[in-house]
């Protein structure tokens, strides 16, 4: 019987993966992923580790919670090193318990690295903290994503005054969580900041009142994943943080390399602030890795992603891999 390790990711900035998780990931077997994790974390995988999707978006998931569970249990029975890789931290609105409890009744062993909490990783890449002294003195991290009749018995506007809440999953019900703490009592120029993609190359934010907020999201055309900060603090977003001032900020990059990069060579861009998305072709090309770019890399290429190839028969190479991926797609 094997052992199942549940690994927090962190919120984006694959660089902030803990030591726990990389030894974890370094040394996995099999590797169940989910859809936020930043892509180049899998590539710490050793070769003969099998990368399975388990990913959930809003509409559509690849398997249930349940099917997750059952298919965790049943790679403990087959391999010795079973990772549940997770995006941000799995002790933070990441089902955890619910991963666990199941593992713990098949009695197979387990164990839990969390990873960058998203509140504080994301805040802090945005420019601010989400607790200072003397103007941020108390935190709430919640999810609007229960019944909000339950989430208006909460004092919100009390929080915010002199603390900061912090909302995940929260951009749906954005107008109707102002609307609360308007009618809490909220002063109508309280800050929020309102971060998407948050430590990612591709970080947006805006920051306005809780009156102009909603009006304000919507003109800059952010969406999920996104992180709500409502305080005080979140005024300080407005400045350019050091990791927007980074010299290649927002720089949206396909790598395609016939040689094979290891990971700290694909730090070397995220580091300055790129975004990221690495394709080995020829030679270095991964079978493993198809499932990932059949999802991601059709939505990509339709964004402002400048592509750098890596060799003399990298671009030829690029768009052969890409006529395989349409014809994938439509199952030729």
């Amino acid at each position: 019987m094997g052992k199942v390790t549940l690994v927090g990711a962190g919120p984006g900035d694959p660089a902030l993966i803990t030591y726990q998780g990389l030894r974890a990931i370094k040394n996995a077997d099999i590797i169940f992923y989910d859809r936020l994790l930043n892509p180049i974390l899998l590539y710490l995988a050793p070769a003969k580790a099998k990368l399975v999707y388990v990913g959930k978006a809003p509409d559509h998931h690849a398997y249930t919670q349940n099917e997750i569970q059952e298919k965790l249990i049943a790679a403990a029975q087959n391999y010795e090193n079973v990772v549940r890789l997770k995006g941000g931290d799995p002790g933070i609105f990441g089902r955890v318990a619910e991963e666990i409890q199941p593992l713990i009744k098949a009695g197979i062993t387990h164990a839990v690295y969390p990873g960058v909490t998203s509140a504080s990783g994301v805040s802090v890449y945005a420019g601010f903290a989400v607790t200072q002294r003397h103007l941020s003195e108390k935190l709430l991290i919640a999810t609007p994503t229960a019944q909000l009749q339950e989430f208006t018995q909460e004092p919100l506007a009390q929080l915010a005054k002199g603390g900061t809440v912090v909302l995940y999953m929260g951009m749906e019900k954005l107008s109707a969580v102002i609307e609360i703490m308007l009618n809490q009592g909220a002063s109508e120029t309280l800050p929020v900041a309102v971060v998407e993609w948050g430590t990612w190359g591709r970080q947006k934010k805006v920051v306005a009142t809780i009156q102009t907020i909603v009006a304000a999201v919507e003109k800059a055309d952010l969406h999920n994943p996104a992180l709500i900060f409502i305080g005080p603090v979140a005024a300080k977003a407005a400045i350019k943080s050091w990791f927007e001032d980074l010299p290649r900020f927002g720089q949206r990059t396909i790598l395609v390399s016939e040689k094979k990069l290891s990971f700290d060579e694909l730090l070397t861009y995220t580091d300055e602030g790129v975004d990221l998305y690495p394709v080995f072709v020829g030679e270095a090309f991964d079978e493993r890795f198809m499932t990932l770019h059949n999802r991601l890399l059709p939505a990509l290429l339709k964004e402002e992603y400048e592509i750098i190839y890596q060799g003399k028969n990298a671009a030829v190479l690029f768009q052969n891999f890409l006529i395989e991926i349409g014809e994938r797609k439509n199952g030729y």
